[in-house]
């Protein structure tokens, strides 16, 4: 298992997370067979690993509707909530039980891929699925304190700075907030503790669209954005050059942050003006 980003520390907790690489150097390439899992593009995984993917077989397993279809052999389902619901649905096929370990690592990727059950893609089969995984032994108790209620106190030192600069507009159908370096640093925080701070705009009665603009690097900003259902955010960040979800998408721009802000406040008006 490979991922070249260092594992959020609110998923320590998954069975086999130690036994992740995080380094390049640290893989024989000696492989035939690489399955690339929730990804896009290539372009969502660390260069030079998509450079060494030529010459081996490539499986992409995803449920993003932009998926580019990259892999040798593409299972790519955009109606599945998550792409924890794909692999239950092939392991179905395997004709073995599975072990409590791989539900509970299963029931997290959905359950966090649906917002604990309350985004739109949570589906019949979903929660059908997630039934089937706590009958496994995946327990959704412990997982959702892991995940939601297991977070240092700088987590909310950094959330009390980015609340700070919370900013409503088209008469509170839009809200966004802004996370810089300077904040993470003076909280004393890492990127995963900024994990779901956008929820907290789409809980505010009104909102249509929440926008968060984290700094990357100096004139460089991650943008994410979140909807209600009523407006395709994917579709605005596949125009920003991202993409995503109907519900949840992003983007990666470079400029000045004033800059960055009139351009996709405006984007998001103009998708907020054709709601019916």
């Amino acid at each position: 298992m490979f991922n070249t980003d260092p594992l959020p520390y609110f998923l320590e907790f998954l069975p086999g997370s130690e036994k992740i690489i995080h380094k390049l150097d640290e893989l024989s390439w000696d492989y035939e067979l690489a399955l690339v899992l929730d990804c896009a593009s290539l372009e969502r995984v660390e260069k030079d690993f998509a450079r060494r993917l030529q010459g081996i077989k490539v499986i992409n397993i995803d449920h993003h509707e932009s998926n580019c279809k990259f892999g040798d052999i593409n299972l790519v389902e955009a109606q599945a909530s998550s792409t924890g619901e794909i692999l239950f649905k092939l392991f179905s096929h395997l004709n073995r039980p599975l072990s409590q370990t791989t539900a509970t690592c299963l029931y997290t990727a959905i359950m966090m891929d649906t917002g604990s059950f309350r985004y739109i893609n949570t589906t019949p089969a979903s929660l059908e699925i997630a039934f089937q995984l706590a009958k496994l032994g995946a327990n959704p108790a412990y997982i959702a304190r892991q995940v939601y209620e297991n977070h240092p106190p700088a987590r909310l030192l950094l959330l009390a700075q980015t609340l700070q600069t919370l900013q409503f507009g088209n008469d509170g159908k839009r809200a966004e907030i802004v996370l810089t370096q300077q904040m993470f640093k003076k909280a004393g925080a890492g990127p995963a503790m900024a994990e779901g701070f956008i929820n907290y705009l789409t809980s505010v009665r009104g909102v249509e669209v929440a926008i968060l603009f984290r700094e990357l690097e100096p004139g460089k900003y991650k943008v994410s954005f979140r909807s209600q259902g009523r407006v395709n955010v994917a579709k605005l960040a596949e125009e920003l050059g991202g993409g995503g979800h109907f519900q949840a998408s992003g983007t990666t721009l470079e400029g000045k942050l004033e800059e960055i802000q009139a351009l996709v406040r405006k984007k998001v008006d103009e998708l907020i003006a054709q709601i019916k």
